[in-house]
């Protein structure tokens, strides 16, 4: 190489670092004064405000981020060693920024074309820790090497390396080693073995993946690529591994609370982690106000369990066999806030949230759907005669479909009311096959429906797979209605200072005319008064209240889905693995006998010492008794009769031949009167006619 381009290559270089140089100095002296205050001990990061979880009465029910933090010579040797190995092998060598490491990091990235392998030092790692911000992502990076670099300055490598290993999360709740060594082996972190503290040095990167509770054999892979590296890094032999290798992790049994509020909990903490930053939710010393009413909780859990011990028994199921799962959830119509959120019968036996979950089949509970497009769209009411009857429907050119009713038992001509009563397949295909499934998926998407559905005829039986969630949030739009009130978990969130960061402000949106919804709201109470959903009443509910039970093919799915003036509540019952639910004595389980008794008890005891709410009834309507057989207006010769509620504008018909001295029943000027409810002994197995 000639002098001439040696000056070059020298001068470009230089002109580079300078230009390098003057950016940072700029950067420094634009972002100095934003830069948080070090602390004159590192230990005050270490006892950082936790995060608190409060209920909607203002109790605390979880706190995040508490530590317990020891001393550096409280702290086995061996894992400092495999955390410098594994997260920063030259931390005593470098001044808070591993240029080597950064550079093979970058390296590494534009080879794979994405973030494979970060650069980050332990010091690096420790500056997250002193601010929180919603900050774009290259401003706080470079906030937190600056960060990193006064660090660096002002104390020592052994108490920059005490303070990581008290603050970063192994997963499984645990923050700082002394947790984590607890947590996972019952031992205090100065007693951990070579492959213990291996394992826990392995968790920081990856706490949930790599965890041993979760997955053994992923935990004890990450585990060989800490020891690995120790050799690498001169800590260990690789004889010294092998031994390692051979002797016994032990495992402690893993601790998780059985607490009736996990899952709700655990549900907010996901969902603020995915918007925030699980630095930031688990050490910004939060405040964080929820929706949950911890006293309906703790009813619905108990509903829960008393009712599946029941189902255990008539089951047969032993210790051995798979159980029946069950989920709740409770939404205050008037505002969406959700009270309740049962995910499953014990969290500390599975943390799969059912409550979340859209993968169950809605079955018949989703016909109140169905009906209110129909009446939207094909100009029918609750007083329509319809044919129940073996019918065939066109798929497609080539394909075609037979819908069956319960117990292949039809009854003809009879009303559209009783048809929902009656939880009739037959009916609600006609009607899909009438709508087409597009219309009855915009009824759905109106109300609150977000989960994928098919658009096929199968809409009329519930062959979708939605969450409790949705469906109690669909539910409530009849409650309110024709008012959507998107369901929410969280009222206000502080920061340490009580600044308000975030506060939901709810408003409803008017997504149905009070007239067109009224009509369902009155045949959904007929289905809890005389028909699928009757069971209510012979648990002794007496509040105003509108249901629908649903029970999908093979009895893989129950559901019970209802509402009072003041809370919707969806209740489902199943297996996880999708099992059928036959009984020892060969009978399934459906609806009315699953989920339909959780609903009733749970309501029972939330409601306790409160007035019965009637539902108020719109401009525009008036109830009429009709015959249930012809849709006429009944008379005093009138057989079945029923009493249907409709729009002004819907014209009934008079019996073909009227006999003018004979009275007709009609309350077009007179107010619903109160209810008296009956209560009804016969065998539930032969009132609830639904799949």
């Amino acid at each position: 190489m000639n002098r001439r381009i040696f000056e070059k290559i020298a001068f470009s270089l230089f002109t580079l670092v300078m230009a390098f140089s003057l950016l940072g100095f700029g950067l420094y002296v634009d972002l100095k004064d934003d830069l948080p205050q070090l602390p004159d001990s590192l230990d005050k990061i270490n006892l950082s405000l936790p995060t608190e979880i409060y209920s909607s009465q203002g109790n605390v029910i979880k706190v995040l981020g508490q530590r317990h933090p020891v001393t550096l010579d409280e702290i086995s040797p061996r894992f400092t060693e495999a955390m410098i190995a594994t997260e920063d092998s030259r931390f005593y060598s470098h001044s808070g920024v591993d240029h080597i490491g950064l550079t093979r990091a970058m390296l590494r990235n534009i080879r794979d074309m994405r973030v494979s392998q970060g650069g980050s030092t332990i010091t690096q790692q420790l500056s997250k820790n002193l601010f929180f911000s919603f900050e774009r992502k290259w401003v706080r990076k470079i906030k937190e090497l600056m960060i990193a670099l006064q660090i660096e300055a002002t104390f020592s490598k052994d108490e920059i390396l005490e303070a990581y290993c008290n603050q970063v999360y192994f997963g499984s709740g645990a923050y700082g080693v002394e947790d984590a060594s607890l947590i996972y082996f019952g031992k205090r972190a100065k007693d951990l073995t070579l492959l213990q503290a291996a394992l826990l040095a392995g968790l920081p990167n990856s706490p949930n993946n790599a965890n041993p509770f979760n997955n053994f054999e992923r935990a004890m892979k990450r585990t060989r690529t800490v020891l690995n590296r120790m050799i690498s890094s001169g800590f260990i032999s690789p004889i010294q591994m092998e031994e390692a290798l051979e002797t016994d992790l032990e495992l402690a049994p893993r601790r998780i609370q059985s607490n009736p509020n996990q899952y709700f909990i655990q549900y907010v903490i996901s969902k603020l982690e995915k918007e925030y930053g699980k630095e930031f939710v688990h050490f910004g010393g939060l405040k964080i106000f929820t929706t949950l009413d911890a006293r309906l909780q703790k009813f619905a859990q108990q509903a829960v369990t008393t009712h599946m011990k029941s189902l255990d028994k008539r089951m047969g199921s032993n210790e051995d066999e798979e159980i029946l799962q069950a989920a709740v959830v409770a939404l205050e119509n008037k505002t969406g806030a959700v009270r309740v959120l049962v995910g499953g019968r014990d969290y500390a036996q599975s943390q799969f949230n059912r409550a979340i979950s859209n993968n169950r089949m809605a079955g018949s509970s989703f016909k109140p759907i169905v009906y209110l497009a129909a009446m939207e769209n094909l100009g029918i009411s609750p007083a329509t005669v319809m044919k129940d009857e073996p019918v065939v429907l066109n798929i497609s050119e080539d394909k075609t479909w037979e819908p069956k009713n319960f117990n292949d038992e039809y009854f003809g001509d009879l009303i559209l009311k009783r048809a929902l009563m009656k939880s009739l397949n037959v009916v609600s295909a006609k009607l899909v096959n009438d709508l087409t499934p597009e219309r009855v998926i915009k009824t759905a998407r109106q109300m609150g429906i977000t989960s994928p559905l098919g658009e096929n005829l199968s809409l009329a039986l519930g062959a979708t797979g939605v969450s409790p969630l949705e469906m109690a949030g669909a539910y409530s739009v009849i409650s309110n209605l024709g008012v959507l009130n998107e369901p929410y978990l969280i009222d206000r969130i502080e920061d340490f200072r009580g600044n308000t960061l975030y506060e939901h402000f709810y408003f409803g949106v008017q997504r149905f005319s009070q007239k067109s919804i009224y009509p369902l709201l009155d045949m959904m109470r007929g289905v809890v008064e005389e028909g699928t959903g009757r069971v209510i009443r012979r648990m002794g509910f007496r509040h105003p209240a509108g249901g629908k039970t649903g029970t999908t093919n093979d009895y893989k799915d129950a559901w019970f889905d209802g509402f009072t003036k003041d809370l919707s509540v969806s209740v489902w019952v199943g297996y996880d693995s999708n099992n059928s639910m036959i009984d020892r004595n060969g009978r399934g389980l459906t609806g009315g006998s699953a989920a339909a008794p959780i609903w009733g008890y749970f309501m029972k005891k939330g409601l306790r010492g409160k007035n019965p709410a009637n539902f108020p009834v719109p401009e525009g309507i008036r109830f009429v008794e009709v015959d249930s057989e012809t849709g006429y207006i009944a008379n005093i010769s009138t057989k079945k009769t029923m009493k249907v509620a409709v729009k002004n504008d819907v014209v009934l018909t008079l019996p073909p031949t009227t006999d003018s001295t004979r009275g007709f029943f009609s309350f077009e000027d007179e107010p619903e009167p109160e209810q008296n409810f009956p209560t009804n002994n016969r065998p539930e197995e032969n009132v609830l006619p639904e799949l």
